[in-house]
């Protein structure tokens, strides 16, 4: 029985690490779901995707394109995304929001060609040097992931962006390194769930099983917690060989999900 809800974990997520938010890098490479994240605000940029201000026709384009969005019709969505961008060439926020939904549904290149327009517009635009350095790993360019990573963190260094250069770590099996970073955006943020997570996966990886265990278990029980989190304790119990923690843990969502199927 215990098996089963291993496999059952395994299929489900595989090998993640935590991109921003509840995006997930799988494999390194796929992401599984998204949710629409904050932006940091860059020195040398006006502001980030959420706060610089668009004049008003442009708001309006943008708005319409947020509640298209919003209700599956992604391809028009992104047209008028585009359209606002041409009413407002020197504002780059409707090319973020582009790169962000393209990397979120699987279109990389799309999404880095996005990115770089808004890079055209801001060069020191920390969110769209972070975008294009995402859609590289999606892509398994992991050193021309890190190189954009490298050049938004000496612009500004933030959570997300520290972050994310662990996972590209990660991703190359150079734990150690990735932890560091991890470990970087926790002095900045010590609550960061994103962060706490995905350096108690690597410690998991790297076979340091009960620290893993011993960070990522209360991390689990925290209000904010989420079925994803409580899949990272899974992983690192099977991980550990201890599979009848990890079918307990798992357990627990995937009876709300066949409940919620009935």
């Amino acid at each position: 029985m215990a098996l089963v809800y291993i496999k059952r974990v395994i299929l489900l997520i595989g090998v993640p690490f935590v991109l921003s938010g509840c995006t997930l890098l799988n494999d390194f490479t796929t992401a599984m779901s998204a949710s629409i994240s904050g932006a940091d605000t860059a020195q040398g940029s006006a502001v980030g995707i959420e706060t610089k201000e668009l004049d008003e026709e442009t708001a309006q384009v943008y708005k319409v394109a947020e509640e298209t969005y919003k209700k599956g019709d992604i391809r028009t969505a992104i047209g008028l995304y585009q359209r606002a961008f041409e009413l407002e060439p020197d504002n780059p926020q409707p090319m973020l929001r582009v790169g962000e939904i393209l990397n979120r549904h699987g279109e990389p290149l799309a999404a880095g060609q996005a990115y770089r327009q808004a890079l055209a517009v801001d060069p020191l635009n920390v969110d769209a040097k972070r975008g294009l350095g995402v859609s590289f790993m999606k892509r398994g360019q992991i050193d021309l992931a890190i190189e954009q990573f490298s050049e938004g963190l000496a612009i500004e260094k933030n959570t997300k962006l520290l972050n994310v250069m662990g996972v590209a770590y990660d991703s190359k099996g150079e734990r150690q390194t990735a932890q560091q970073y991890y470990l970087e955006g926790l002095e900045l943020d010590e609550n960061n769930l994103t962060l706490r997570s995905n350096y108690g996966l690597s410690m998991a990886y790297e076979g340091r099983h009960n620290e893993a265990i011993a960070l990522l278990y209360p991390l689990s029980k925290e209000p904010k917690a989420t079925m994803k989190h409580r899949q990272l304790l899974a992983m690192a119990y099977s991980l550990s060989g201890d599979f009848d923690a990890a079918e307990q843990t798992t357990r627990i969502d995937m009876d709300d999900v066949d409940v919620a199927k009935r």
